[in-house]
Order: C-alpha cells, then structure tokens, then sequence
C-alpha cells in the first residue's frame, strides 16, 4: 500500500519538474535577433569587428536566441564600443608597472522591430589583465580578448534572462 502512495506521488511531482530549466527565454518574448555592426568610437583598430563577431559567436552557440536577418528578426541588437583604456595594475619593487588592466565600455540596445523604445538599453563593461613585461602587443591582446569575454557573457545574460 505504501509502495502504490509512493509511485502515486512520484507520478505527480516527476512531471512538473521535467519542464523546469534554468535557462532563459528571452526579454519581452524575443525569439530572432539580428546584430547590426557595432561602431567603434575609439582608436582601437578592429575592435568593432572582434566585438561583433564574439557576439554573434556567443549566441550561435548559446541558441536561446535564433540570429536571423534584419528583416526578419523580432528585434535588432545595436551598441558602440564607447572606451577602452589600459591602466596599471601591478608594480614591481622598483616601481615599474609588470601588469596592465585593459577595460573596454560598450553601450548595447535591443529594439524591437517597428516600436521606437528599446527593450532593453544599458552600458557593459569588461576587464582583462595581461602582463607588461616585454610590451608585447600580444599580450595586450589577450586582455582584449578576456574584456570582450566578459561583455559579451554579460551581454548574453541580459537578452536571454526575463526572470
């Protein structure tokens, strides 16, 4: 008898958690998205480019959202590199710096395809460390590439979490 109670409620709650997910849906019920170019305000050569591409990458992978043209998209992504500035973050004893912290600011807006007020707007910044001790520019790029990371990880979280 207690066997069948058991099986009875374990058919009643295993159901209602199977539909369950942690994964978001989408802000305002946004299925497709389009990403427009994002401008580069600064002197930074190719970051537009990079910061596009790392997006589009993320949300391919991700597949909460489903890219899609410009014409067809329930909302279009646009944004600006705003900044990008490196400052000094570590010094050795003899007061030279031996690591630089790169932080790039983005503003991002989601609009929704034929109504003027976006859905969502703000600015997103990253940062990323590298090491200054040849002043290798490829160094530097590795604190490039770990700022986009996190914008764009912090980018993906705000189009795709409406809870």
């Amino acid at each position: 008898m207690k066997f069948l109670i058991l099986i009875s409620m374990l058919s009643v709650l295993i159901p209602g958690c199977s539909f369950y997910s942690f994964k978001g849906q989408g802000i305002g019920g946004i299925k497709t998205i389009a990403i427009d170019p994002f401008d580069n305000r600064t002197t930074e050569f190719g970051i537009r480019e990079k910061l596009t591409d790392a997006i589009l990458t993320r949300l391919l992978n991700d597949r909460t959202l489903t890219v899609g043209s410009p014409r067809t998209a329930d909302a279009i992504l646009t944004g600006a590199v705003i900044s990008i500035q490196d400052r000094p973050l570590t010094y050795q004893a003899s007061e030279t710096v031996s690591e630089y912290q790169v932080v790039i600011a983005v503003e991002a807006k989601l609009i929704r395809q034929g109504i003027a007020e976006p859905l969502w707007q703000g600015q997103l910044v990253g940062e990323g460390n590298y090491p200054y001790t040849t002043g290798s520019t490829s160094d530097r790029q590795a604190g490039i590439d770990i700022a986009l990371d996190k914008i764009v990880q912090d980018l993906l979280n705000r189009l795709t979490s409406d809870w």
